[in-house]
């Protein structure tokens, strides 16, 4: 890539570092139109299409916008991947990978930007610890496992089943906090 050799040390940490950088601008970039009305109209576009194009949005726009902003992200993803795997060849576009990637955001949580980063570290740490050893035969198998398991123990991922149990302990810690104010009220004065 403009005269540096990809296979140098030096080549592959920048490529790193400019990795886990776009993936971190990204990642931001995502958050804030999650947070502003633009987000509010894309989930409402997700939950009820209907619904929001009768309130009066132009749907096709914004569909058209994530198309646009996703391909760009991928095409920035695809730059930086191909000099870091060396060579691509039509076996990169499997079933396999499409269904791995959907597996990633399984495991980390639907519905949240930190459930899909989660999910695939990991899941590439576990492809990465299994595809070295005698299992490495049986990493599509395990793979599937690790699908049906989260989408029976935990259907909402890791992050959305993390969310739900503090949200649960908020409210006892909120329900204990009113009852003992309660109780407090309830003692006769002396």
């Amino acid at each position: 890539i403009l005269g540096f050799n990809v296979q140098a040390q030096g080549t592959r940490a920048v490529l790193f570092f400019l990795s886990c950088l776009m993936l971190v601008v990204g990642f931001l970039m995502c958050r804030a139109i999650i947070t502003s009305k633009l987000g509010k109209v894309l989930i409402a576009v997700r939950d009820a299409e209907s619904r929001t194009r009768f309130l009066g949005y132009r749907v096709e726009s914004y569909k058209l916008f994530v198309f646009t902003l996703s391909a760009c992200m991928a095409g920035v993803a695809g730059a930086l991947y191909v000099p870091q795997v060396g060579i691509i060849n039509p076996g990169e576009f499997a079933p396999a990978n499409s269904i791995e990637a959907v597996i990633w955001v399984a495991v980390g949580g639907r519905g949240t930007l930190t459930g899909a980063v989660l999910g695939a570290v990991l899941v590439n740490y576990a492809k990465t610890v299994f595809t070295s050893g005698f299992l490495a035969p049986y990493w599509l198998f395990m793979l599937g496992a690790m699908f049906v398991l989260v989408t029976l123990l935990m259907p909402k991922g890791i992050v959305g089943t993390f969310q739900s149990w503090r949200a649960a302990q908020r409210e006892k810690r909120d329900v204990a906090a009113a009852d003992a104010a309660s109780i407090a009220d309830a003692k006769p004065a002396e």
